[in-house]
Parts: C-alpha cells; sequence; structure tokens
C-alpha cells in the first residue's frame, strides 16, 4: 500500500466478496470450487519488498483457485494510465485504488457497483469498519472493498539520536526543529530529516495548526465543495515545514539522491522521515542494519495533533467479459485469507476486524483518531494538488512567500471544486 502521494476520523476494515451466485445470479452450484481460465490485476509501482509481497499473494491465488493471475505493474501516472484504458476498454478485470481516486474512476462508470456484498453473510461486509469502508461509497453505492490502510509516522534513526546526544523523538514542532537541526551535518550529506515537497505530508502539518474544514473533511469540507487552505494556519505551517528545508535543517529526497523520504532515510542521509506503515518491510528488508523508531508525529503549536489516512483498495473493472474470475479473484484478496497473507507478509495494516495486526504497526493505528482521509473528488489531483506540491517546492527554494503559495493553492483548490473533469 505504498503511498508517496499516491491513503475524517477513521477506523480501519476491509472485507471481501463472498458468493459469485449472488454477483451473478446463477446457483451456487454451477461454479466449479476450482475455475480454470486467468484473470487480470493491476497495481501500482512500488518497492520490491512489496512487490514480493504481491508475488506470494498471487501465488496463493493460484494454488488455490488453479486460476491464473496475470500481474501488471503500471509504472509512471497510475491514474491516467488506468483510466487511458477504462476508455479504450483494455482496464484490467482487478485493480488497486487509492482513496484519492474512487471519485474520478466511479464518476466515468468505470467500476463495478459491488452493492451486492452488503447482502452477503458468508463475505462478511460487517468485518468493515464503517468509516473505513464509506471511503469507497460513490453516491450512495459501494465501488471498492479496502485492503489496507496507514497514517504518517516520524520515523528517527536511533543511532544518529543516540550520537546527538537526544534521547527521545521530538514531540512539538519546536523540538522537531531543535532536533532537525543538531542532527543536520551538510557537509556530509546528512540532514535531520527528509521533507518532500507534497501536500501528502505537509497538509498533516497544516491540520495540526488547526487548519482545514471543521466539518471533518481534512482541507475540504464533507460535501467537498469548498477548500479551506487559506488563513493563519496555512501560511504558518508552511513557513514551518518548508522552512526547515530553506534553513539546512531538513533536505528534500533528491537534494541527497534519493527517491523518496524512505530511500533517503535507508541511506542514513536523514535521522528522520515521514511515513507510513509501508516503509516497515522496506526498512526490514533493505536496510537491516538500520536501527530505527517509530513516533506520533509531533503536536502544532497549540497542541493539536494532525494526520493524514491513506486508504487502499480494490475496484472492479465494470466492462470486464470475465466475471467469474473477477469477482473469485476480488473475494480472495479482499477475504481474510488474503488480507492475512498481505499484512503479515509485507507487514501492512490489514483493513478486516478478523486478521490480526502485523508487528510494530500500534503508533499508525493509534493515530488514526485524529487522521483524515486523503479523498478528493474528480479531477482535484491533477487541478489542485499538483500545483500545490509545486508551491510548496517553490516557498522551498525561496521563490514564494507562504503567503503567496498559499494564495495560490486556495485559488487553485476553489477553480478545480467547481471545473467539471
Amino acid at each position: 500500500m505504498r503511498h508517496k502521494r499516491s491513503f475524517a476520523n477513521i477506523l480501519i476494515a476491509v472485507a471481501l466478496v463472498g458468493s459469485i451466485a449472488l454477483a451473478t445470479n446463477v446457483s451456487s452450484g454451477s461454479a466449479p470450487a476450482r475455475a480454470a481460465g486467468s484473470v487480470s490485476l493491476a497495481t501500482w509501482s512500488s518497492n520490491p519488498t512489496e512487490q514480493a509481497g504481491q508475488k506470494k499473494l498471487v501465488s496463493a491465488f493460484e494454488a488455490k483457485y488453479g486460476i491464473h493471475v496475470d500481474l501488471q505493474v503500471i509504472n509512471g501516472d497510475y491514474p491516467t494510465i488506468l483510466k487511458t484504458r477504462f476508455v479504450a476498454g483494455t482496464a484490467p478485470d482487478v485493480f488497486y485504488m487509492g482513496s484519492d481516486q474512487i471519485q474520478d474512476f466511479a464518476s466515468t462508470g468505470s467500476l463495478l457497483n459491488l452493492d451486492f456484498l452488503k447482502k452477503n453473510k458468508a463475505f462478511g461486509y460487517s468485518n468493515y469498519y464503517k468509516n473505513l469502508q464509506a471511503s469507497w461509497v460513490y453516491h450512495g453505492h459501494v465501488y471498492g472493498v479496502s485492503k489496507d490502510y496507514s497514517t504518517l509516522g516520524l520515523w528517527y534513526n536511533k543511532d544518529k539520536f543516540k550520537a546527538a546526544g537526544i534521547k527521545s523523538p521530538p514531540t512539538t514542532w519546536a523540538q522537531l526543529k531543535t532536533d532537525a537541526c543538531k542532527l543536520s551535518n551538510k557537509a556530509n550529506k546528512v540532514y535531520g530529516i527528509s521533507l518532500s515537497a507534497d501536500p501528502a505530508r505537509w497538509l498533516a502539518f497544516l491540520l495540526a495548526a488547526g487548519g482545514g474544514s471543521t466539518g471533518g473533511g481534512g482541507i475540504l469540507n464533507k460535501a467537498q465543495t469548498k477548500a479551506y487552505i487559506a488563513g493563519k494556519a496555512g501560511v504558518s505551517s508552511l513557513n514551518f515545514y518548508a522552512g526547515l528545508v530553506k534553513s539546512g535543517c531538513a533536505a528534500t529526497p533528491s537534494q541527497v539522491g534519493a527517491g523518496w523520504n524512505g530511500e533517503a532515510f535507508g541511506h542514513e542521509n536523514a535521522a528522520m522521515a515521514l511515513e507510513g506503515v509501508w516503509m516497515l518491510s522496506y526498512m526490514q528488508q533493505t536496510f537491516p542494519n538500520v536501527h530505527w523508531g517509530i513516533a506520533p508525529l509531533p503536536k502544532g503549536p497549540t497542541g493539536k495533533q494532525g494526520n493524514l489516512a491513506f486508504v487502499g483498495a480494490y475496484g472492479a473493472y465494470a466492462r470486464s467479459s470475465n466475471r467469474a474470475n473477477q469477482l473469485k479473484l476480488i473475494e480472495y484478496l479482499a477475504g481474510k485469507a488474503g488480507t492475512s497473507v498481505w499484512a503479515h507478509v509485507v507487514s501492512y495494516i490489514p483493513a478486516r476486524k478478523d486478521v490480526k495486526l502485523p508487528p510494530l504497526t500500534k503508533v499508525f493505528v493509534n493515530q488514526v483518531k485524529y487522521a483524515k482521509t486523503f479523498t478528493f473528488p474528480p479531477g482535484f489531483g491533477d487541478r489542485a494538488l499538483t500545483p500545490m506540491g509545486n508551491d510548496i517546492q517553490a516557498v522551498m527554494d525561496g521563490k514564494m512567500t507562504a503567503q503567496q503559495a498559499i494564495t495560490d493553492m486556495q485559488q487553485k483548490a476553489t477553480q478545480a471544486l467547481t471545473q467539471v473533469p
């Protein structure tokens, strides 16, 4: 469930498709226990550990059902490529979706309506936590089944903290800045923290500063018709976030030759990083000699905590001609068996209540209560989130003031909400 951009108070959950008979209006006896043929599954590109987990999950399904899975890893702009395949009629039978993509996909009629799952006791739709599964409801209908989720945590290098005489991770913004500056050694290309120019990281600081909608919708109101970015909280949080980079106490991943915060942290070019549960298996398997810990994000200047929740799901192509195998695959992937394999191979937080949490995930679970789901209406990503990232980078580079950037962000977000995709 890696989310580098690309996971409301929520709890967690997922469930699975239970009965193909209900979905296809045929008797349960008409479907063989072991079906023949193949089925396609598309995922976004990810780190080697997650890719290995995908292959193990697919192998388990193939062994159980005798159905070959054509696993397709989409590199590049995942949402755009997938939407292009929707139009061309060549979309995969089942595919990953992020909570920032559901409305975009559903609004075009590309997603299979999964309402029938609610009536299937064997499927266990009640195993979903309601607030999480709500991310996949569009205009009153279910179009996705949750597979995993994560909030953000503050990853810190224990050895670097010890060498710097820092006894514990920071709990406030003031401590974060002090520690980050103390841990930085630009001559050795080591920085206190890796910060990407990404709304999917900075917005947690906006929320901690008291910004965003009071109606529970993050930076948008619950109806997603109005943006709440402008204001003192927006300016102060961006000044703090981008200011860490401008002062040399933090660096973007590209400044140290890394592709993302996790890589900068793993190579020990950064003593801290803001990332989610997807870092667990990555660090354990790719950087086994790095000693790290995970802490909650520091509180904002008024003692408020902020965080973002990234939710992943499986969606199904509405115009698939391979319906039986399509439903069999999504049934397994989102079911207890598939979710158990996925959660414990890649250490991701399971989206079902009946699957045990992997070790070391509690810190992420505990931050759910003040996290806002990273979900936006169709077209908002391209028209608003991308320009917001550019504005964050411009402030880091000293090319814009925080006030100028916030004004531009508010304008772009407002325009995005009034334009038809």
